[in-house]
């Protein structure tokens, strides 16, 4: 079957992809194989979910080329306290029809994460 493996984001700043992914996601970077290009691979739960390509592009995402990319979220209150100390922009709502909320955080070179948590009953 099928699943998403990991997402793939190029970025200018490494530094400053990494210290947003961290602030919001608590990933953390760990073993890349040595590939001939620079990157870093950053890890949630043992996986390497998000790879980090360095370019050099002039301006941020253009838009409609990447949305975002939405996460689950066990722990609502943690995680908007993090959030909030992060100082990133972000808006949340409720998900029509469903049980769950989600907020969206936008990051630096206009990289936008959603993170979908199941709301109090």
């Amino acid at each position: 079957m099928p699943r998403l493996d990991h997402v793939t984001i190029d970025t200018r700043d490494a530094p400053a992809m990494i210290g947003f992914l961290q602030a919001i996601l608590g990933v953390r970077e760990g073993y890349r194989p040595p590939f001939p290009s620079p990157g870093h691979w950053l890890y949630l739960d043992d996986r390497p979910v998000i790879h980090l390509s360095l370019t050099s592009r002039s301006t941020d995402f253009p838009p409609g080329i990447f949305n975002h990319v939405a996460f689950s979220l066990y722990e609502f209150a943690p995680a908007l306290e993090r959030i909030k100390a992060s100082g990133y922009r972000y808006e949340y709502y409720d998900i029509p029809d469903t049980d769950l909320g989600q907020v969206f955080v936008y990051g630096p070179e206009g990289v936008k994460i959603e993170l979908q948590y199941p709301r109090p009953a």
